[in-house]
């Protein structure tokens, strides 16, 4: 595997692996065998859809800053027995993994894990087909081309919609939006941690004569809950697959997080809103793989762009594997939480499932239920029912007994001679004369390298580790000053 430059979303997501994520960016898939399982035949399709899909053999490694997607030390494990824990190592790998598990008399259970890093929801289809037609001996399809071509033609056509992509968010973008909790708290994002999870669909929709796709009708119904809840503006994000023809056969992460804002019309119905949002939709389509963060600028790293975001996506049909009863979990749940709220859902023939991954540190279990009952509610009622009618079962529930704040103000503390020199610091790493004590890092061009820079500068001068949660919670030179002060006077205590 040749050394390729990470793309823009894997460097955004290595940064939040390194501030610590837990499982948030673990990507657990499992088939249920049932019946007379050939575990050699299948142990083999596993090493060979390994050995198909090079990415899944990667490391990450930062290079005089640049983030490399490297070769891993070990290549991918495939192992016949007890299931390992979900962690990885992201710098050295490997970021994926088998694991094949006899559950009880002619049933097995087989766990597949990788990184996001490396792998996307469109990833699985093509791993499971694969894994089907190599323990069939089926002809496989034929190969996709190399991940870093894939990458370098994506990166040539980021560079020529830029420009249109910029105006475009411009008109629409701000970090200003209000989302609130059912009793009407407002929710803030934390970084990724340990997540929840609800059902909140089971089966497809009624689409009526609504005129739009159950996608568009799911995000209209999570938008007009969240006006109802007191967003005027509701903004959701949403996973966007940058695919194409020429890389419908790529493992890897080919996904784009874009954000979709409606303001819903006064006295508007839920026809109406639907169709405002498939409006919006088809004209974010047009710049789905611009990141939202080169569009627009300073943009700190994030485990979701918005506190509130969908993955959505249509499933491949039903592997064959011969002489066994298969089941495959799709939207396995892996224990994390990027945002505070994720609606994950999986439509496959004839079925729709769907589940709301929370953050039970900015919401309590009851919000999260009702929130997918309110859900459940809108896609229930007539589309010309106006929104501000609609019935929600939150609103003769009780409100929220826990109020996620936004981040506090916090006064200087640090020595005027450590901010300074913190401020020399930045304008180093920064390449830039001035540099005030309250600018953010990431407005003036700082990305995930500068602060792996940064922080290696403090650690050399003061002999001190600032966390990189510093730069998530408080960008700005003050705020790094105040860490380097408070690690000193830790260092002291203790001594």
């Amino acid at each position: 595997m040749p050394r390729n430059p990470a793309s823009p979303l894997q460097r955004g997501m290595w940064i939040n692996e390194l501030a610590g994520s837990g499982t948030a960016y673990q990507m657990p898939l499992a088939i249920t065998f049932e019946g007379p399982l050939d575990v050699p035949a299948l142990l083999a399709a596993c090493r060979a859809v390994l050995d198909r899909h090079e990415l899944l053999g990667a490391a990450f490694q930062e290079d005089d800053g640049e983030l490399l997607i490297v070769r891993a030390d070990v290549p991918p494990t495939v192992t016949h027995g007890p299931e390992q824990p979900l962690e990885f190592d992201v710098r050295w790998g490997p970021l994926a993994r088998f694991t094949l598990t006899e559950t009880g008399p002619d049933r097995h259970r087989l766990l597949f894990v990788a990184h996001h890093l490396v792998f996307d929801g469109m990833s699985k289809d093509i791993l499971v087909r694969d894994l089907a037609d190599l323990y069939a001996g089926r002809p496989s399809s034929p190969a996709a081309p190399p991940y870093g071509e894939v990458i370098s033609a994506e990166r040539e056509r980021v560079e020529q919609a830029l420009g249109a992509a910029e105006t475009f968010w411009k008109a629409r973008w701000h970090d200003r939006f209000e989302v609130f909790t059912p009793g009407g708290e407002t929710i803030a994002s934390r970084r990724p941690g340990p997540g929840a999870s609800v059902p909140a669909l089971t089966g497809l929709p009624d689409p009526g004569d609504l005129g739009v796709t159950t996608f568009e009708q799911v995000l209209a119904a999570l938008h007009a809950v969240l006006h109802r809840y007191g967003a005027a503006e509701p903004i959701v994000s949403v996973d966007l697959s940058t695919r194409g023809p020429d890389t419908a056969e790529t493992v890897g992460l080919l996904v784009n997080e874009l954000p979709v804002v409606v303001r819903p019309v006064p006295g508007g119905t839920f026809r109406e809103l639907a169709h405002q949002v498939r409006e919006e939709l088809r004209a974010v389509y047009a710049f789905r793989e611009v990141p939202l963060a080169r569009a627009v600028g300073g943009l700190s790293p994030r485990g979701a762009l918005t506190p509130v975001s969908v993955s959505y996506r249509r499933r491949g049909p039903d592997p064959g594997f011969p002489g066994l009863t298969v089941d495959v979990d799709y939207a396995m749940f892996n224990g994390g939480a990027r945002g505070a709220l994720h609606l994950q859902a999986v439509e496959g023939p004839g079925t729709l499932d769907a589940w709301l991954r929370y953050d039970p540190r900015v919401l309590t279990g009851e919000d999260a239920a009702l929130v997918a009952a309110d859900l459940r509610a809108v896609l229930g009622q007539p589309p010309d029912t106006p929104v501000s009618e609609l019935i929600l079962p939150s609103s003769t529930a009780r409100t929220s007994q826990v109020q996620q704040a936004g981040p506090a103000a916090v006064a200087a503390t640090a020595p005027p001679e450590i901010v300074e020199a913190v401020t020399r610091i930045w304008c180093d790493v920064l390449r830039l004369k001035h540099v005030g004590p309250d600018e953010d890092l990431f407005d003036l061009g700082g990305h995930s390298i500068s602060i792996i820079s940064i922080i290696a500068r403090i650690s050399k001068q003061y002999d001190v580790e600032v966390p990189m949660d510093v730069f998530f919670d408080n960008p700005t030179v003050v705020g790094v000053a105040d860490a380097v002060a408070v690690a000193q006077a830790s260092i002291h205590s203790v001594a």
